[in-house]
């Protein structure tokens, strides 16, 4: 079964060193993310798996998805083939298999027996709500219309035995199917899933029309039909046979809370939201579940949705011009896009298309194919020396955003947007060359005869 456990042990097996086993007891507020906050100054992101979380009966694990090398041993490839492998097998869809019963519903629990109460107090950073949160849950809901299901993750603030918040960002599939069923004046039935194989994870982020099942699309990932069992209260919904952790129930269609604030994957928090409320009916786990934990803003929270935002971003790219080269993200909200451009008005299409098509992106550069577009320092003296800014600077004003975004200044992540064009003109007004030397010359020279002489 392609489960959270089987991954674990095949860490353990083949990246024995990516796992590290606390036993000692830790604390749920501030500790775990502490430990994640240092190893991640060392330069270490292992797989942490914490026994002994006060307060709490249950094993904690974080930071699954915290290493390239591990995504790549879920995809059974190497590290530099992740991309090109999530891009492959996303496009070979493979439909999921219901089956009668699975792991995930070894213990039941409905009505008054529900209580997220049994679930660690997961508080991250200083300025933080109280109120714990569960940061690894991925969200099924069904498009009342169309029937496709969608798989999304949000963070989930705990605010009673069975209630939480649920942020749910404008412009993405799930806040337009919640949308629907708020004009029905009816609430929308999901369930929340936490505890899963990387794949899932993967499968779960990625992003393209709202056609696509993301079941379909982790069926590919894994090369393999995933196993899916009914909900026991909301039977149309289908939910992962191996999961650690299911909780059942509605958004809310006429009901907000306060959620937040929380410190998201930018670095920094985003303040007091009004969001929907999720009531939970039912609740169902494993015999002994582990509590999959995500920590927000650091390594696995950016490496985990890399994948998938460079697959999407690639193919938007892709989808506008013929000349794409290659591209980067080498920060939040920032892509660098190389293309060996055919005319000079390239650039300012391919931005316009890219700020359009992703609340995500927010700053968009355009560069030469004969620049790198992940070594900044290449890409900024591009801006510096082909750029003037009253042509090449594209600035879109109130565009859909995300509120993650501190510098948006309203909860609705409305956000100016700005690509700029560092690509040089096909047709200069001035004639310069680039410096060069003899090709020849270089590669017959090794760098290995100039060592520095040790002091006598």
């Amino acid at each position: 079964m392609s489960d959270l456990r089987t991954f674990i042990e095949t860490v353990r097996t083949k990246r024995r060193a990516d796992v590290v086993d606390v036993d000692r007891e830790v604390q749920p507020k501030f500790e775990t993310a502490a430990i994640v906050a240092k190893l991640e100054e060392r330069g270490r992101s292992p797989l942490l798996v914490f026994h002994n979380v006060a307060g709490c009966e249950h094993t904690v694990v974080t930071n699954v998805c915290g290493s390239m090398g591990r995504l790549a041993l879920a995809l059974g490839c190497s590290v530099g083939e992740v991309s090109a492998t999530f891009a492959e097998r996303a496009e070979v869809p493979c439909a999921p298999r219901t089956v009668d019963s699975g792991p995930c519903q070894d213990v039941v629990l409905r009505g008054e027996d529900v209580d997220l109460g049994i679930l660690p107090s997961m508080t991250y950073h200083l300025d933080d709500a109280e109120e714990p949160y569960i940061t690894a849950a991925i969200v099924l809901a069904r498009d009342p219309q169309t029937g496709k299901t969608n798989l999304s993750y949000h963070r989930m603030m705990i605010a009673g035995r069975n209630r939480t918040g649920i942020l749910m960002e404008k412009g993405k599939h799930l806040d337009g199917i919640f949308a629907k069923y708020v004009a029905r004046g009816e609430d929308m039935p999901v369930a929340v899933i936490v505890g899963v194989h990387p794949l899932v994870a993967l499968g779960t982020l990625y992003s393209g029309s709202a056609d696509v099942e993301e079941y379909d699309v982790i069926g590919g990932l894994l090369q393999a039909a995933l196993d899916i069992v009914p909900c026991v209260s909301q039977p149309e919904l289908s939910v992962p046979a191996g999961a650690e952790l299911v909780l059942e129930g509605v958004v809310t269609h006429d009901e907000r809370m306060r959620e937040g604030p929380f410190g998201e994957f930018t670095g920094y928090g985003t303040g007091l939201a009004e969001t929907p409320v999720f009531k939970v009916s039912a609740m169902t786990h494993r015999h002994d579940f582990l509590f999959q934990d995500i920590i927000s803003g650091h390594m696995e929270h950016l490496v985990l949705s890399m994948p998938a935002i460079e697959h999407r971003t690639r193919k938007t790219a892709q989808a506008v011009v013929q000349t794409f080269v290659d591209l980067a993200l080498p920060a939040p909200l920032t892509t660098v896009v190389a293309i060996d451009k055919a005319d000079d008005d390239e650039p300012r299409r391919l931005i316009e298309a890219m700020l359009a098509a992703d609340i995500y992106a927010k700053h968009v550069i355009v560069v030469d194919a004969d620049v790198d577009p992940a070594d900044l320092r290449q890409v900024m003296a591009a801006v510096a020396l082909q750029t003037q800014a009253d042509r090449k600077v594209h600035i879109l004003a109130d565009q859909q955003g995300t509120p993650l975004d501190p510098s948006c200044r309203h909860e609705d992540g409305r956000s100016a947007k700005m690509g700029i064009d560092a690509t040089r003109s096909l047709d200069p007004a001035r004639s310069f060359t680039r410096n060069r030397l003899p090709a020849d010359l270089l590669a017959s020279i090794d760098v290995k005869e100039f060592k520095a002489k040790r002091p006598s």
